[in-house]
């Protein structure tokens, strides 16, 4: 009996990695922005299995392209797969699909080179006054200013300022450096497909080439335009 019992499990752990093996499906690994987590995606329906990556506290002194290498850890390449990336989660999925064998990679309220950043940016990289600033500071600020400047409905609102809340002080703190020093210049205009928001005042949209724009959408538009979002993505992904 025990004889006939371990066959069968030898059975079944064989037929299960054959059809690991043979596994066509594909997975859509999710990548928020810096004040944002997993939460961001929550209205998000584009008819795939997702994955969100997890942001770990960077490095001192990381880069974007050395802390996207650490997060490209979390992504399993014996399998089909594609990146989106939101804000900061876009410029790291830029970084990634230059070593990544990703099938899409499409960013949102994003930016695809250094150039398509603010050029209040650029004078942080020559004055570097950033570099005095505190986490809690960044916290500070953006939960103070964002209701003004990326304005969202009152259940959206809730539920940022939630994820905001929930953000640790280091990560913010070494996050900002990362997008202010990226020094990326080109970027894979075959594979890469950006979507932005006409009112995005956080990455203006009149910074951004190649784009797919979304009329009257905010940097906040993966929450409050959701479904034009997912609409569009779906018609990138293929199955």
């Amino acid at each position: 009996m025990k004889t006939k019992m371990l066959h069968f499990l030898l059975f079944c752990c064989s037929i299960n990695m054959i059809l690991a093996q043979t596994d066509t499906s594909k997975i859509v690994y999710l990548i928020p922005g810096t004040g944002s987590d997993a939460r961001l995606f929550d209205a998000l329906n584009i008819e795939q299995s997702t994955e969100v990556i997890e942001y770990e506290i960077p490095k001192k002194g990381e880069t974007m392209a050395d802390y996207a290498r650490t997060l490209a850890q979390q992504i399993d390449t014996s399998r089909r797969f594609s990146i989106i990336g939101v804000s900061l989660g876009g410029m790291l999925a830029v970084e990634m699909s230059k070593y990544l064998p990703a099938e899409e990679v499409i960013v949102v309220s994003s930016a695809k080179t250094r150039e398509e950043l603010p050029t209040t940016y650029r004078f942080f990289q020559k004055v570097p006054i950033y570099h005095l600033i505190g986490g809690r500071t960044y916290k500070f600020f953006t939960r103070l200013f964002q209701p003004f400047y990326e304005p969202l409905s009152e259940n959206d609102e809730i539920v940022w300022q939630a994820i905001l809340e929930g953000k640790d002080p280091l990560f913010m703190r070494r996050a900002v450096p990362i997008i202010i020093e990226w020094e990326n210049k080109s970027y894979d205009n075959e594979r890469i497909t950006h979507i932005h928001g006409t009112k995005d005042r956080t990455i203006p949209v009149k910074n951004v080439q190649n784009a797919i724009l979304i009329e009257d959408a905010t940097h906040m538009m993966m929450m409050d335009r959701a479904e034009e979002v997912s609409n569009l993505i779906r018609t990138v992904i293929s199955l």
